[in-house]
């Protein structure tokens, strides 16, 4: 098995190759899965992250959530601390911490219930999500288990099994242009 280090960078490799009508294409997919998945129908709350260097694209869900009326919190990255700021438009957001775009509001979200679309550069068929190597997502879940968590990723990023620690904290679902992967056995 190829370790963390190893898949990270052919991921990062397979990205860079998109070509942008595919990676127009696959987000597109992959936000109406999620748009129309019960849990985004239902929560009120959605915590997600901002879309970089060819990650799957997240603005579409970010204004589906907007006209139905959600509070949409997305991470602003202090030190080796995550915090999750309410936006109401990309107005919202200027370039933060490692060049992703952050919230410039202050309220902060308690993160005590609603969806998670949390990013990660591998999958597995279990939902194991190998990140990006912080953990700042493990760390914020951690304390806000509460919260539904899903994850979204194009099919080139799931492999049938990836390395993973026990404190890593793994989605409940994962969607991908292709298919919804629901993980059994996930503590919530």
């Amino acid at each position: 098995m190829e370790s963390k280090k190893e898949i990270r960078q052919r991921i990062r490799r397979e990205r860079a190759k998109m070509v942008k009508a595919r990676w127009i294409l696959d987000t597109q997919r992959i936000a109406a899965a999620v748009i129309n998945h019960p849990w985004f129908v239902t929560e009120s709350d959605l915590y997600i992250y901002v879309d970089y260097n060819n990650e799957v694209g997240t603005r579409t869900i970010m204004e589906e959530a907007y006209r139905r009326g959600m509070n949409v919190w997305v991470p602003r990255v202090t030190g080796d601390t995550m915090l999750f700021c309410r936006i109401q438009g990309k107005d919202d957001l200027k370039p933060g911490a490692y060049g992703i775009l952050e919230p410039t509001g202050k309220e902060i979200g308690d993160g005590k219930q609603g969806l998670m679309i949390m990013p990660g550069v591998a999958f597995d068929e279990k939902c194991h999500r190998i990140g990006y190597g912080k953990g700042f997502y493990d760390r914020y879940i951690e304390s806000h288990k509460n919260l539904r968590r899903m994850a979204v990723g194009f099919e080139f990023q799931v492999f049938g099994e990836v390395p993973y620690e026990e404190y890593d904290i793994c989605p409940e679902i994962l969607i991908t242009e292709q298919r919804v992967i629901e993980a059994e056995g996930i503590k919530r």
